[in-house]
């Protein structure tokens, strides 16, 4: 079996991945419920409990390869693990061989060949062996230049991948570099059951075989997939084919949009944990004794701003116009964000220290050299500039932000006007390039290659379609080093020539809070997210009986 590399998909691809921002997957809400025959549940065995996680938006799909949002990836590792396991130490991804998370008992670098050895004891829930082919047929399923995926850029640089035997993989390189092992962890599903779906049905969501129901879908994770409600909750229950299953015997990830409401039903113990948008919800929560976590500087605000939807914007005067006339620190302090945020002014963040852009000589706040700038670019009392800032709905950190943005540019004469918008549907929007300007954000990837926003205006995440020749050549430098510490100068010299162009107003780096309700046992949360611990949950039982009832 044999993966020969296919090229990137261009700018004119776009359209198919906003599909899966977009898609409402109603056809799978007739399955709730619907429990297969064929997969033991023993939900009632080892009292792990039911636990409920009250997230702000639904996923777009739980299946990794396909995988667009945060909560994507969150979910989706959960049923089905990669190759290798990374573990955040000193500021850096560390892959250790044999990791019990991981499908690959040990692997082997030798130039720009990369052999992974598979675990032969992994199976899939329904019994079938995890074998080579599946991660034959999952990259070759990135490769497909029709399907646009987010993740695509991961086989930019993978010649072929091929399969000796059922439990050897190889992946051939166009040469070495240091995010190899970054590039292969990607979630592997099981050939035996999408291998039967054509390609025009992956467009988002789960593209079910015909005749399969989501509860039986095989997967290879802690948990396995009992039901998908996609604007109302994810039900996972504990794998026991898996080799270290979920202590919990049910996780339900249900969608509550409204901030305030998460938080009431987290005091109730309606919910036993829930992700907050505000800093101020989470420090009350924390004040009536609900245990605050953090999934520290994993996220950052911004506002794109999109030459196509507004010509202005392809002004670099107008766009550092508008990065000034934002006081982050003002904002970062009216939000009750201090100890949760640091302002930003480049594509890293403290997460990545050394390779972040030294701080700009000038002030990032400066009023009269925004009045300068806007007057330059033909912008007065007379001919004042006005855009449309479009905000995810429900994202209270963010709605309030962009108020104060709009009160902070009218002090320069800019004209603003807020339009809030479903996440997903926003998300599709910036992905298509039909937006002004979006005050979003990003989770920050555990690799330092920032390629896939900046190198190539045709990428699905270059929403701004950012074009630099010297960020492009930096990029290119760091990628050809055999390893980190030889890129790293070359991705400082990338971030500078970013934060030096202003395609973004960069607004801050930030802990992203999680809030867990006392009932809630052994939980951690760390810098690969919220659900990195969630396989050792527990809920203590006297509190249990109605969790996950709305």
């Amino acid at each position: 079996m044999t993966l020969e590399k296919r090229r990137k998909a261009t700018r004119g691809n776009r359209r198919r991945i906003s599909a899966l921002g977009v898609v409402t997957y109603a056809a799978l809400s007739s399955l709730a419920g619907c429990e297969s025959p064929g997969i033991r549940d023993n939900s009632d065995s080892e009292p792990g409990g039911t636990a409920v996680v009250g997230v702000p938006s639904p996923a777009s799909t739980l299946l990794p390869p396909l995988a667009a949002t945060a909560l994507d990836f969150e979910v989706g590792g959960l049923l089905y693990p990669g190759l290798n396991v990374g573990v955040w130490e000193d500021s850096r991804l560390h892959f250790e061989q044999g990791h019990p998370d991981g499908l690959a008992t040990s692997w082997s670098l030798e130039g720009s060949r990369l052999t992974y050895r598979l675990d032969p004891s992994r199976t899939w829930s329904d019994g079938a062996p995890v074998e080579a082919r599946d991660v034959v047929f999952t990259f070759e399923l990135l490769s497909d230049s029709s399907l646009a995926l987010p993740l695509s850029s991961t086989i930019e640089r993978i010649d072929s991948v091929t399969a000796p035997d059922a439990s050897t993989v190889v992946f051939h390189f166009d040469a070495p570099y240091p995010g190899m092992l970054f590039d292969t962890g990607v979630g592997i599903l099981p050939e035996h059951v999408f291998g039967q779906v054509s390609r025009d049905r992956f467009a988002g969501g789960i593209p079910l075989p015909d005749g399969t129901v989501v509860s039986d879908l095989p997967v290879a994770g802690p948990f396995r997939l009992v039901e998908w409600i996609p604007e109302d909750r994810i039900t996972l229950a504990r794998n026991n084919a898996a080799r270290s299953p979920a202590v919990l015997d049910r996780l339900v990830i249900r969608v509550i949009p409204d901030e305030g409401t998460r938080a009431a039903e987290l005091r109730a113990g309606s919910i036993q944990a829930a992700a907050l948008n505000s800093y101020r919800m989470a420090k009350q929560l924390a004040e009536v004794g609900l245990a605050l976590l953090r999934v520290p500087q994993r996220g950052f605000d911004y506002i794109g701003l999109n030459p196509a939807g507004h010509p202005a914007f392809a002004d670099p005067n107008v766009r550092q116009a508008l990065s000034l006339a934002v006081d982050r620190s003002a904002m970062i302090g009216a939000l009750d964000m201090t100890g949760f945020a640091e302002p930003a002014w480049g594509p890293y963040g403290s997460l990545f220290a050394d390779l972040r852009a030294p701080a700009p000589q000038e002030p990032l706040y400066d009023l009269e050299r925004a009045r300068a700038l806007l007057l330059e670019a033909g912008f007065d009392d007379f001919n004042a500039l006005e855009f449309e800032l479009a905000v995810p709905a429900g994202n209270g950190r963010r709605e309030d932000a962009a108020q104060i943005v709009q009160a902070q540019l009218a002090e320069v004469g800019v004209s603003v006007s807020i339009r809030p918008q479903e996440f997903n549907s926003l998300l599709g929007r910036m992905i298509e390039g039909d937006y002004e300007a979006a005050l979003m954000g990003w989770q920050v990837a555990l690799d330092p290659d920032i390629s896939p926003f900046w190198s190539d205006p045709a990428a699905p995440l270059n929403v701004v379609d950012f074009a630099d020749a010297r960020v492009t050549s930096a990029i290119s430098s760091a990628l050809a080093q055999t390893d980190r510490a030889a890129a790293a100068p070359y991705w400082r010299e990338a971030a500078e020539g970013v934060a030096a162009a202003y395609p973004y107003v960069f607004l801050w780096y930030i802990d992203l809070p999680f809030a867990a309700h006392p009932s809630l046992l052994d939980v951690s949360v760390d810098v690969t997210g919220w659900a990195s611990g969630a396989r050792r949950w527990r809920v203590r039982q006297s509190s249990n009986e109605d969790a996950g009832r709305p």
